[in-house]
């Protein structure tokens, strides 16, 4: 998974670009999630609810997927 994979993720799910994030509604947030749990990326609600953007969604994921490579191949 890329940064730019997460943004399409995003703008598929919640219908949104990526920019705005930070106006997610909690369930769209959580959709975000299952999706990203679907793809094998171990994140939470709450790491995504903590800091709604996109850098900071990326910061997460990327050090997930550095700790554990095999994920989301």
């Amino acid at each position: 998974m890329t940064r730019e994979d997460l943004a399409g993720e995003i703008a598929r799910v919640a219908g949104v670009s990526h920019e705005d994030v930070h106006d997610l509604s909690s369930v769209d947030v959580m959709r975000v999630v299952n999706t990203l749990r679907v793809r094998g990326v171990p994140v939470t609600y709450q790491d995504l609810a903590r800091d709604q953007t996109l850098d900071a969604w990326w910061a997460r994921i990327s050090r997930l997927l550095a700790a554990n490579p095999h994920l989301a191949a």
